[in-house]
C-alpha cells in the first residue's frame, strides 16, 4: 500500500510540476518594477480554436464582442495587479508596447473542484517592446494558461483574460 500511495504521489506532482502557464523566453520583468505606461496590441489573426478552426469561425457573429470584451478585462487585470506600470489600450507617449499573439483557445467543463463550472485555455505569445530604444525588453510564452470559472461560457473566458492579464502583471 506504501508504494501505490508513494507511486500515486510522485505522479501527481510530475503532472502538476509539468502543468504550462506562462514562461519567460527571452529579456527580462524588471520593467515592471519601473513607473511607466505600457500600450497593448492584441493580434487575432492566427488564433485557432481547439487547433482547429479558426477563432473567428467558431464566435461566428460574437466574435467581435468577444474580442472587445476580453481584451478589456485583460487590460483591466494587468492594471488591478500592477503597482507601477499602466496598461491601455491607445497611448501614443507609452513607455512600452505589449504584443499579444493569441495561437489557441480552448474551453473545458472542470468537475473536479469544489464549485465546478466552465474555464478556458489561451496559448499566445507576448512581446514587450522599449518604445524609446526599439528593443525587446521581455518575450513570454504562454502554454496552456487556465483560467476562469463560471456556469457561463461568456463569462469564464472574459474571467480567464482578466487572469491572463493578472497573471503577467505580477510574473
Amino acid at each position: 500500500m506504501k508504494k501505490f500511495s508513494l507511486t500515486l504521489f510522485m505522479t501527481l506532482f510530475a503532472l502538476l510540476a509539468s502543468a504550462s502557464d506562462i514562461k519567460v523566453t527571452q529579456g527580462k520583468t524588471s520593467y515592471l518594477k519601473s513607473e511607466g505606461t505600457m500600450t497593448v496590441v492584441f493580434n487575432w489573426d492566427n488564433a485557432k480554436w481547439d487547433r482547429g478552426s479558426s477563432v473567428k469561425d467558431e464566435w461566428a457573429e460574437q466574435f467581435e464582442s468577444y474580442k472587445q470584451e476580453g481584451e478589456q478585462f485583460f487590460i483591466d487585470g494587468f492594471n488591478k495587479s500592477s503597482k507601477n506600470v499602466n496598461l491601455s489600450a491607445e497611448n501614443s507617449t507609452a513607455d512600452y508596447t505589449m504584443n499579444v499573439e493569441f495561437t489557441n483557445f480552448d474551453k473545458f467543463y472542470s468537475v473536479m473542484s469544489l464549485v465546478p463550472g466552465h474555464k478556458h485555455k489561451v496559448w499566445a505569445n507576448i512581446t514587450v517592446t522599449d518604445n524609446k530604444t526599439g528593443e525587446t525588453v521581455c518575450t513570454y510564452k504562454v502554454t496552456e494558461f487556465e483560467g476562469g470559472r463560471d456556469f457561463s461560457l461568456f463569462d469564464s473566458y472574459t474571467e480567464m483574460m482578466r487572469d491572463l492579464g493578472s497573471k503577467l502583471a505580477k510574473k
